[in-house]
């Protein structure tokens, strides 16, 4: 019915252009294929585990989940009709009715209460918190929790809780990544890995299809060569633009330059667990205090991004500032003194090959000289990063970034530091946060929350395990032909209404 529907409209359209004696450009001239381009190659095309924005930024196309986000990142219902608190941890959700997967299948009840099943066994969202879902009526069901947890609506919006396909998961987990099925706006077509991914048009999803019929991700790590071929016209979008590049793309009357406030920080890991200096938390704090976040912002980001003390984006719901920061070159002598480095000391930073990251690295580097520590900077793929951090690999800091893709600030509580988080990547264990976080995650919104959270937020400013470093701002390059592109804070952009006209 969805199929036929789009064919009515379409040719209405089409007969309206003719009557007026008008010819239908789109019908001409928009090409059948989108190519966008990215550094990183995906982690995995199962979204229920690939969390990652590079992974996101394919799979979200794929895919939906409960909720989504409005262009200001409110909450909105999607395979979700509605919703509704029966108490402070029962969430009723009433599920839209006719929505297809990219087999043919019917989302039911069943693949909800599976999809909430399965997040909980991954940890990823619920941690520790959930009891369980039931189907309670015709197409609804209820997710409960153990305690309360106001942010769950939020979670449930982000793109890895996407609601899966219980019988083919089921079938074959493991094969899941290679051939995953959702119900987004386009199926899989093919792909090779490490180099292009191809996506069809899904024409009877319960939106309306994708004006574009397909849509192909290009790996190319390379910023010189995204750029390049953005130029020739070889791909029609590329992220991870560099602010120094700006100026060279708006020249090009054939392009245009895209951006958009991101939820994304970039932020300094420091192994709190380590048996050396990083290990003291004097030395984390003059780390901090050496570090110019204003001279990095404006060397390197060209005005397209801003300083932050806090790896909590401003716009995000129980915001606060998580640092007790200020450029002081001697008060971080100080601090070394008093952590018995007043000699320095060496130590490594772990970065990817990104231009900017690869730069402020060495920003990194000159800076924290000035206190007497000799930074060695080692580059590797994101990928061996997280590799090298599950298998235990000893560190001293990590150039990285956190993305709050829930736009709720007990995201970054849970994830960064809570003691049994695979995002604990400073390797903070600390009891007493722990408690302190339990309690506040647990508590309605409210006064009581308030002062709960103002507790947990204080462990970030006194124990430095994490600084912030600047909140980004996302460039994307991309042909004047480009419309309908709808940019994301968390970089899972929307190419649902997207076309590009042919040169």
């Amino acid at each position: 019915m969805k199929k036929f529907e789009f064919l009515l409209k379409t040719a209405a359209v089409l007969a309206a252009a003719l009557l007026m004696g008008q010819s239908p450009v789109w019908a001409a001239e928009l090409k059948d294929t989108i190519v966008f381009c990215q550094g990183n190659d995906l982690t995995t095309m199962d979204i229920s585990i690939g969390m990652q924005e590079r992974a996101c930024a394919l799979t979200n196309n794929m895919f939906d989940s409960l909720f989504t986000f409005d262009k200001d990142m409110n909450v909105i219902p999607d395979l979700a009709e509605s919703y509704k608190w029966l108490d402070d941890r029962t969430l009723e959700v009433k599920i839209r009715k006719g929505v297809k997967f990219h087999n043919g299948s019917e989302m039911t009840a069943e693949d909800v209460v599976f999809t909430m099943d399965h997040i909980n066994e991954r940890g990823s969202l619920f941690a520790g918190n959930y009891e369980k879902t039931d189907i309670t009526g015709d197409n609804t069901v209820a997710i409960r929790l153990k305690s309360p947890n106001p942010p769950l609506v939020n979670l449930l919006a982000v793109p890895y809780a996407a609601v899966l396909p219980k019988a083919v998961y089921v079938a074959d987990p493991a094969g899941f990544a290679r051939k995953p099925i959702g119900t987004g706006p386009y199926k899989l077509k093919e792909f090779q890995e490490g180099d292009y991914y191809t996506l069809e048009r899904f024409d009877d999803y319960w939106k309306t299809p994708a004006k574009t019929q397909y849509l192909t991700l290009r790996i190319v790590p390379e910023t010189a060569q995204r750029i390049i071929l953005l130029e020739t016209g070889e791909v029609d979008v590329s992220y991870e633009i560099p602010g120094s590049s700006v100026a060279r793309i708006k020249g090009d009357t054939k392009l245009q330059v895209i951006t958009r406030d991101s939820m994304k920080i970039i932020t300094l890991s420091l192994n709190c667990g380590s048996k050396g200096p990083l290990g003291n938390a004097n030395v984390r704090r003059a780390i901090q205090k050496a570090i110019d976040k204003q001279t990095i912002v404006d060397s390197f980001l060209y005005g397209y991004g801003k300083v932050s003390n806090s790896i909590i984006p401003s716009s995000a719901k129980e915001f606060a500032e998580q640092e007790n920061y200020k450029f002081d070159v001697e008060e971080a002598k100080k601090l070394m003194k008093e952590a018995g480095y007043e000699n320095g000391f060496s130590t490594t930073i772990w970065t990817d090959s990104n231009q900017t990251n690869t730069e402020i690295a060495q920003a990194l580097q000159a800076q924290l000289a000035q206190i007497d520590i000799d930074l060695s900077i080692v580059v590797q793929d994101p990928n061996t990063t997280f590799s090298r951090l599950t298998a235990g690999d000893d560190f001293d800091m990590i150039l990285d970034f956190f993305n709050l893709v829930s736009a709720h600030a007990d995201q970054v509580y849970k994830r960064l530091l809570y003691s049994t988080s695979t995002s604990n990547w400073s390797n903070y264990k600390n009891p007493e946060y722990d408690k302190a976080y339990d309690k506040y995650s647990g508590t309605v919104e409210g006064p009581e929350r308030d002062a709960l959270r103002a507790v947990v937020n204080n462990f970030f400013v006194e124990d430095v395990p994490v600084i912030s470093i600047y909140n980004e701002t996302k460039i994307i390059g991309a042909g004047a032909g480009l419309e309908g592109f709808i940019t994301s804070p968390i970089g899972s952009h929307e190419y649902q209404e997207a076309t590009v006209k042919k040169n």
